[in-house]
């Protein structure tokens, strides 16, 4: 009888693994779905403190034990790949609104968007995001995060040069004209010169030291910049 008896707990043993057990490859993310718990927040779309739904975090790559298949869906999803020379977009689906006076969310600490808890709790607004990705490979959530890349530009109102790195040659200056800001004084032209944007690619930099919208003082010089285009359209002369 004990033989049997071992055998049982063995295979009940292996049956249980296999109900809870998941693996990852190293080229992809796990994308969690809890099929019961509490319910999520009013307005929130994805849970960042086990209630039910989509999960924020991602599972890394490797092996995880419990995630039983009667609780929980795992979703394997793509690594988001930007090539070098390029840049990519972002649009949250959760989170805060964006204030009225402004048009793109507002950048916060969030491990270049791999950390949608992060990215949550800590106010990021839903909708076109003022920071950007640059050349890398990223784990990021799809059920928070869509990811504009130069492949994808033309469904989202871009162009491909759009997400390349803008390249200003020698001869030329960029005109640059911001989308997001407070409004030009009255009376003037052009925004006066903001300190600490590092050519208009810290955009929450800009808008926190009361950069203006419109036309700017300042131009670019000659050499690469990655500007999002949702944040600054830049003119060669």
């Amino acid at each position: 009888p004990w033989v049997i008896i071992a055998a049982a707990l063995a295979a009940a043993a292996v049956v249980a693994v296999a109900l809870g057990l998941r693996f990852i490859g190293e080229q992809e993310a796990g994308l969690v779905i809890k099929r019961y718990g509490r319910d999520l927040p009013p307005g929130r779309l994805v849970a960042t403190h086990g209630e039910a739904g989509y999960q924020a975090e991602l599972l890394p790559p490797g092996w995880h034990f419990p995630l039983w298949r009667w609780q929980y869906k795992v979703e394997r999803v793509a690594l988001v790949t930007v090539p070098p020379g390029q840049i990519a977009c972002v649009v949250a689906a959760d989170g805060a609104p964006v204030p009225s006076e402004r048009v793109l969310g507002k950048a916060v600490a969030c491990d270049q968007f791999q950390d949608a808890t992060a990215f949550l709790d800590r106010g990021g607004e839903r909708g076109r995001q003022l920071a950007i990705l640059t050349a890398g490979t990223y784990r990021i959530n799809p059920a928070v995060f869509a990811v504009i890349t130069a492949k994808h530009a033309l469904a989202h109102g871009l162009t491909s040069d759009d997400l390349h790195v803008f390249e200003v040659p020698s001869a030329s200056v960029g005109i640059v004209t911001v989308l997001d800001g407070r409004p030009i004084a009255a009376g003037d032209l052009a925004g006066p010169p903001i300190a600490g944007h590092q050519g208009f690619q810290r955009a929450q930099a800009f808008i926190e030291a009361g950069g203006c919208r419109g036309l700017q003082e300042e131009v670019l010089l000659s050499g690469a910049w990655n500007v999002n285009p949702w944040f600054a359209r830049v003119e060669l002369h």
